[in-house]
């Protein structure tokens, strides 16, 4: 497994998105109370059924996007999850420099697409890689990993929250998101939709 270079590049695509990801399920609270000037109690609900909604939207978007366009092209799969972690990128931005109602909650909604799309998509681009009799092991690895990106991400945010720059962090991640995007566009080139052996 570790021997497999795509294994690497997979690592690499699955846990930089986990840094926003986590971002938004412990910070988006306090983020949309910041921007929009609203109380926590209004934030919390908002910012937790805006995320969640959108996400069950991509997880089915990015499912059959997917699985209708691997049938005619192999690295369908690494395409749509590209256009899925692509759509966080401005999504990012805009959470971090937004202050209406209107592009705070857009681009929570986008972000949640977004992250559905690639999240729906992550165990099928590692069955193109990893053989049967590794994968429980890569995915094991792949959910660690994104756990201790999350924790690091978390007490980041908490402390550019104490100086007052929640936004310009969330906006930062975006760089993150788009060097995963270009390795994963760039190195990942499936040879088949299930790699046995």
């Amino acid at each position: 497994l570790f021997t497999n270079w795509a294994f690497w590049v997979i690592l690499i695509y699955f846990a930089a998105p986990s840094l926003p990801g986590w971002a938004t399920k412990n910070w988006l609270p306090t983020l949309f109370a910041d921007s929009l000037n609203i109380p926590m109690s209004e934030a919390g609900p908002i910012s937790t059924i805006t995320i969640a909604v959108s996400s069950f939207i991509g997880v089915i978007l990015g499912g059959i996007l997917s699985d209708r366009w691997v049938q005619k092209n192999i690295r369908g799969r690494v395409y749509t999850g590209a256009i899925g972690l692509g759509m966080t990128i401005p999504a990012l931005l805009l959470l971090g420099f937004g202050h209406s109602f209107i592009s705070v909650i857009g681009a929570g909604l986008l972000f949640g697409v977004g992250f559905g799309i690639f999240d729906a998509n992550n165990m099928p681009i590692l069955c193109q890689f990893v053989s049967a009799k590794h994968r429980a092991t890569a995915y094991g690895v792949m959910n660690m990993t994104g756990v201790f990106a999350g924790a690091a991400v978390t007490e980041v945010l908490g402390k550019w929250t104490d100086g007052g720059s929640l936004g310009q962090g969330f906006a930062m991640l975006s760089i993150v998101v788009a060097v995963a995007l270009a390795l994963q566009i760039y190195f990942l080139k499936p040879k088949t939709d299930n790699m046995v052996d």
